[in-house]
């Protein structure tokens, strides 16, 4: 998924092209524009009808920059997020726009996962389609009403012609009917002409801001799937998922308690065996002769014992009385 493309920025560049380039083309053809619409014999009604044309033109293209810029903002906040999401971010919407259409999807997700209940994305999708098609409602009245301004000044123009043709055949000498003829006309090729050329422009920009629409939603519908939805929500797949995962750690950590264990017993046996040595080694006569060496060093008086059978006990004895010794010293 690649989200660092925006379409709509690059039509925003194309619409600032176009316009500076028809401001160029007017400058330079300026004389040949005023003497078509000023020596062109065209009434009253064809300025007025190419005025409200005009006049459509441009406020629809305000509007299309106005909502193409909104969406190059949109668009950077959503790779902001996807950003923080896949940092994992305690809080990633905290420094974003809160009226953002990525930070209200996160929302939106947030608040039905924190309900327990399943997250929807394709009524999360129509209902943001549905709040964004509203911003372009007078886009698209733009758009339907461009070409019928110029058919309805061609009619005008056309009724005013034919009106001025059945005053000349009234009156042969209807000089004045003859230049509302020539008026009408000229007013019917003028508005159809502008129609026409701003219909061609408006159309083009309107199926990018279309098109720059969909990339946008199509994004926010991806980082919902892919990145969102995965870290606030567990569905059914992703637990079986987790609990095998966690079944997989469990069974390599019961063969390494295994191994602890194998090795616990071997250690064991070798401790065992060195009891074994060791018992083996220390008999009655090493004991007799570690209690003399006691007695000599700490010249302890000989004691009268009850048996030389009892080696073990004679050696507590002894080393309790080094102990008491070593006490009193202290003290």
């Amino acid at each position: 998924m690649d989200l660092g493309k925006s379409s709509a920025k690059s039509t925003l560049f194309q619409v600032v092209l176009v316009i500076l380039a028809i401001a160029a083309l007017v400058v330079v053809n300026l004389p040949t524009i005023l003497n078509f619409y000023e020596n062109g014999d065209i009434s009253k009604v064809g300025f007025i009808i190419n005025g409200i044309i005009l006049t459509l033109f441009f406020f629809g293209i305000i509007r299309i920059i106005m909502v193409l810029v909104r969406y190059v903002i949109q668009h950077g906040i959503l790779l902001q997020l996807t950003g923080l999401l896949k940092e994992n971010a305690k809080d990633p919407t905290a420094r974003l726009p809160q009226k953002s259409l990525a930070v209200e999807r996160y929302k939106a997700v947030s608040w039905v996962v924190n309900q327990d209940a399943p997250v929807n994305q394709e009524a999360l999708a129509a209902s943001a389609n549905a709040r964004e098609n509203t911003r372009l409602t007078f886009i698209r009245f733009v758009h339907s009403t461009l070409i019928l301004a110029g058919v309805f000044g061609t009619v005008v123009s056309l009724s005013m012609a034919l009106i001025g043709a059945a005053g000349l055949l009234n009156s042969p000498e209807g000089v004045k009917e003859m230049s509302t003829i020539i008026g009408g006309m000229s007013s019917a090729l003028s508005s159809t002409i502008t129609a026409i050329v701003c219909f061609f422009i408006f159309a083009y920009f309107y199926l990018r801001l279309n098109d720059a629409r969909i990339q946008l939603l199509t994004s926010i519908e991806d980082m919902t799937s892919m990145f969102l939805i995965p870290k606030v929500t567990h569905t059914e797949d992703g637990m079986i998922r987790q609990i095998t995962q966690l079944s997989e750690s469990l069974n390599q950590a019961a063969d390494k308690v295994l191994m602890l264990e194998d090795n616990f017993m071997k250690v064991g046996d070798r401790l065992q065996l060195a009891v074994d040595d060791l018992h083996g080694k220390v008999n009655s006569n090493h004991i007799i002769e570690i209690k003399d060496l006691i007695r000599k060093g700490f010249h302890l008086s000989e004691p009268e014992y009850e048996g030389q059978d009892k080696p073990i006990e004679r050696l507590e004895t002894d080393l309790k009385q080094v102990v008491d010794i070593d006490t009193k010293a202290a003290q």
